[in-house]
């Protein structure tokens, strides 16, 4: 009787998605380019956190339905917040590992 044999896994290939990155190729593997991009990313977020805060609470005590219920506007003033400290941690932790 022979043994029986293991399937072998087909090669590994790159996907056809790659994910979006605001990096050139070539500065993909610097670390302060990654931050760059990050901070880019995180403050987008923000921003759009805020817009949509704002947007929310200037429709109140309108006739025009708010776009967001008050307590989904507090989470997202609470996701900006958090994020905004969050990009100021890292950036002091970058800091504190200057020479």
């Amino acid at each position: 009787m022979s043994k029986p044999t293991k399937p072998v896994p087909p090669p590994v290939t790159d996907a056809f998605h790659q994910p979006f990155s605001w990096l050139p190729s070539h500065h993909q593997t610097n670390e302060h380019a990654q931050f760059y991009a990050m901070t880019v990313d995180i403050c987008q977020g923000i921003k759009t956190c805020i817009d949509l805060a704002h947007l929310s609470n200037s429709d109140r005590n309108t006739d025009t339905a708010p776009t967001l219920a008050i307590v989904d506007t507090e989470r997202l003033l609470r996701l900006a917040l958090m994020s905004a400290h969050m990009l100021a941690e890292i950036a002091a932790t970058r800091i504190d590992r200057l020479d």
